[in-house]
């Protein structure tokens, strides 16, 4: 990763929507609830919707902390 993408990802963060965005995210995984599925099916998909909601969820620390690593290594 770049600069310009550590950057542009900054840009985003700070940003209405993104916060906006970020609630909707942790309200859909609040909301996901699995003693209202109807069967194994339902559950395997709900099981992969809330993964991916996870991986949105912490998308920023992820970033943060991969920016974090490569100033470390570049300090190296």
């Amino acid at each position: 990763m770049d600069d310009k993408f550590f950057e542009d990802a900054r840009d985003m963060f700070i940003t209405e929507g993104w916060r906006t965005f970020i609630k909707d995210v942790e309200a859909n995984i609040i909301n996901l609830r699995i003693e209202n599925l109807e069967d194994e099916k339902a559950f395997w998909m709900a099981k992969g919707q809330l993964a991916v909601l996870h991986q949105i969820a912490g998308y920023e620390n992820m970033v943060y902390h991969a920016e974090e690593q490569e100033e470390d290594a570049s300090d190296s």
